[in-house]
Order: C-alpha cells, then sequence, then structure tokens
C-alpha cells in the first residue's frame, strides 16, 4: 500500500484571479485538473496531498483550496463523488442544473445509482425540481448538479 501522502487524489479550489495562469501552471507540471464550465471559479486538482502543499503555496494569491472542518489540512473529494461529478458535467446539451449548495432540502434522502443512459454509474439523492425527479450529486460544500428527468425504472438503491 502507498504511504497516504504519495496517493492521487481530487482536491477541490476556487480560483480568485489569473485563471489561465493557474491553468498554464498546472499544465506546464503536468498536473491533471478538470474545470466546468458552467461554473468557472471551480476548479478540481488531480494530485498528492504533499503536491497540493507545494502548489497551494506556490498558488496561495490565486487559489483558495477547500480545507477540512478544522481547517487543520486539505479535504480531498471522495473519488466516487468525483466520478459521479465528472460523468454529469459534460453534458452541455443535456438540461443539467447546477444547484446552490447552502439548501439541504436537496441533500436529504436516500441515495441511489442510475443503472443505465448517459449517466450509469452516478449516484446521488432524487428529489423533484421544477416537476422532474432528479438525481442531485454533491461534493460536499462546494458544487452541486443534477441531472435532467431520470425515470424510476433506471434507478436502484445504494447501499
Amino acid at each position: 500500500m502507498q504511504p497516504e501522502n504519495s496517493q492521487l487524489k481530487w482536491f477541490a479550489a476556487r480560483m480568485i484571479k489569473e485563471k489561465s495562469y493557474v491553468l498554464k501552471y498546472l499544465d506546464t507540471r503536468s498536473v491533471e485538473h478538470a474545470g466546468i464550465e458552467d461554473l468557472k471559479t471551480l476548479l478540481f486538482i488531480h494530485t498528492t496531498t504533499s503536491n497540493i502543499r507545494f502548489i497551494s503555496s506556490e498558488l496561495y494569491d490565486r487559489v483558495l483550496f477547500y480545507r477540512n472542518a478544522d481547517r487543520s489540512d486539505f479535504e480531498p473529494v471522495p473519488d466516487r463523488v468525483m466520478k459521479t461529478f465528472m460523468l454529469m458535467a459534460p453534458y452541455h446539451d443535456e438540461p443539467v442544473m447546477y444547484l446552490a449548495v447552502d439548501d439541504p432540502h436537496f441533500f436529504d434522502g436516500p441515495r441511489k445509482r442510475i443503472k443505465s443512459g448517459v449517466f450509469a454509474g452516478c449516484e446521488g439523492v432524487i428529489k423533484r425540481i421544477k416537476g422532474n425527479r432528479r438525481l442531485i450529486v454533491r461534493i460536499s460544500d462546494r458544487a452541486a448538479i443534477a441531472t435532467p428527468y431520470i425515470p424510476h425504472e433506471l434507478l436502484e438503491d445504494v447501499q
């Protein structure tokens, strides 16, 4: 098993200025990153804990990295949540919605998984929004995304 500091993890950050500089910095160091067109300041970085500390010190005035509750260290985004989020994010032609994460109504309820279709494998909570049943995926207190209408037959419970 790899030491904690050498395992690749996803970390969330908010770009506060000079987005092109930040992206070029990551690209020149071959650091994998992902952004979402509709959430222009939100950035996900795939690297080790020790490298995220270094990156944070280099980009301290351009990027705010999300930390754990006691602010003692950077909080990684769980792989299963990141996978689901990344599956959903590219579908600009579908009516995907980005939600405010400060409304707890959207995040209560049993967890479900989509069995087939474009969003197969995505996990989250089912809620009705504007009359349609949608799967909502939340990344802690950073971002939330809702799928278009999902028929009940395509859903299964997550244990």
